[in-house]
């Protein structure tokens, strides 16, 4: 027995409730444990990976790779044509994987087809503008919808009235709860990864859609996914039939693939173009909350962090790329999603590559898998030192974090941590990410 599984045995937890009496012995406990593991995730040197045209034995290591990490697919597109695709695990090609959070790539391409067709007038159009019941708050009034997509609108994220699709804490209406939410940072400040901003663009989409009785996917369809073959195999719905906007699509991988194609080739296909290119080039221009982030989508630029932000997800200062990819191509984008489902896209190559898996003890490494398929090599690691804090705040996330979305919820504390959740959870959100968890852990490790 490892790790936190530990404090779930009763009589383990019965000699520690004793030993741990205050908040601070716990969490020194908990740091020391931490810091005794060996990191999983590498750190580069800095000798950038050298970068080759990629092969087909690089492929067949990176789906290696990805199977030994239960994924289910692996397939690679290079200027239109499907060059490598393989299943493992059980699973073929009619396979739907729940793409989880990666359904948030669709929704800045969505929102650039509403601004053609005249039902938006920008991404910088406010939300109040259709949500009447913002135009008189502080923070509310001055949220625009470029905000929203970039995740910087300042929302609490509520993760357990909002989040997954499966919590029996979920609300009935989610695009309606979304909107009550409170607003406690300035629009624009600060990123802040969650479900929140998806639900509300779902609420205004769903306003601005009722004229002619459609819902955000009744619009995604029509508009973008049938027009280039793409076909749905499922679609997580809430209590009050509202299609998830932030984590409810079920894909094929050649499905997905064509959807990534698409957004390579800047909105055009088969000659016609379904959407205008200057409205999606707007999808990957870093924010500048986090440059690591567009309108819906993930970005390989330099400066960025992911969802959470702990040394596993964020450049570092002199990096040329961004944290998905440390070994370049930073014009890489991506849709990223729980189990490990990735979408990439990366136009200098003309490549579009997908990874679908659904498992929530996935400890697939976006970087390993990208320079196993890229240079046909892992990447070049040193060891981490022992006390680096954001290690340690890494590591128990990882262990923790049994859905993949970056946080621990109070489903997914251990005994001891729920104890002092509440008290830990600054921002009322629901739950604890890196930045709760980091000053703690600093603190502590400077009385040491």
């Amino acid at each position: 027995m490892e790790g936190f599984e530990a404090m779930e045995n009763p009589r383990i937890a019965r000699v520690m409730l004793r030993t741990f009496t205050s908040l601070g012995l716990f969490l020194f406990a908990l740091a020391a444990h931490t810091s005794a593991m060996e990191p999983e995730f590498p750190t580069p040197t800095d000798q950038p990976q050298r970068l080759t045209a990629p092969t087909v034995e690089n492929f067949k290591q990176a789906a290696d790779y990805s199977a030994k990490h239960r994924g289910r697919a692996v397939l690679v597109m290079r200027a239109g044509k499907n060059i490598f695709e393989r299943y493992d695990n059980g699973f073929g090609p009619d396979t739907a994987t729940h793409l989880h959070s990666a359904t948030k790539g669709f929704w800045g391409a969505v929102i650039a087809a509403m601004i053609e067709d005249g039902l938006i007038e920008s991404y910088d159009e406010l939300a109040s503008k259709t949500l009447p019941e913002w135009k008189e708050h502080p923070r509310k009034r001055r949220i625009t919808l470029r905000h929203l997509l970039t995740l910087s609108a300042g929302l609490v994220q509520d993760i357990v009235n909002l989040q997954g699709h499966d919590r029996p804490t979920l609300a009935p209406d989610l695009y309606k709860h979304a909107i009550g939410v409170q607003a406690l940072r300035e629009p624009g400040a600060v990123f802040q990864y969650g479900p929140s901003c998806y639900y509300v663009l779902g609420e205004i989409m769903k306003r601005k859609l009722a004229a002619s009785k459609q819902t955000p996917l009744d619009y995604l369809k029509q508009r973008i996914l049938d027009p280039i073959g793409v076909q749905v195999g499922d679609w997580v719905h809430d209590a009050s039939d509202n299609p998830h906007i932030p984590n409810g699509a079920h894909l094929t991988a050649r499905n997905w693939a064509k959807y990534g194609q698409w957004l390579l080739q800047g909105g055009e296909w088969n000659g016609k173009q379904i959407v205008r290119k200057n409205l999606l080039d707007e999808l990957v221009k870093p924010s500048r909350a986090n440059p690591g982030h567009g309108l819906a989508m993930w970005l390989n630029q330099p400066g960025g962090q992911g969802a959470v932000g702990v040394a596993g997800q964020k450049s570092e200062p002199g990096d040329t790329a961004g944290w998905i990819f440390r070994g370049g191509h930073s014009d890489l984008f991506a849709a990223l999603g729980a189990g490990k489902c990735r979408m990439y896209v990366i136009p200098s190559l003309k490549m579009v590559v997908v990874r679908q898996a659904d498992s929530q003890v996935d400890r697939f490494d976006d970087n390993t898998f990208l320079s196993l398929l890229l240079t046909g090599q892992s990447p070049d690691i040193t060891p981490r030192r022992p006390n680096d804090g954001d290690q340690r705040v890494d590591l128990i996330l990882r262990q923790m974090d049994r859905n993949g979305d970056g946080k621990i919820s109070p489903d997914e504390a251990g005994p001891h941590l729920k104890r002092w959740f509440d008290r830990l959870d600054q921002d009322s959100d629901g739950t604890l990410g890196a930045a709760e968890l980091r000053p703690i852990l600093e603190r502590r490790r400077g009385k040491q």
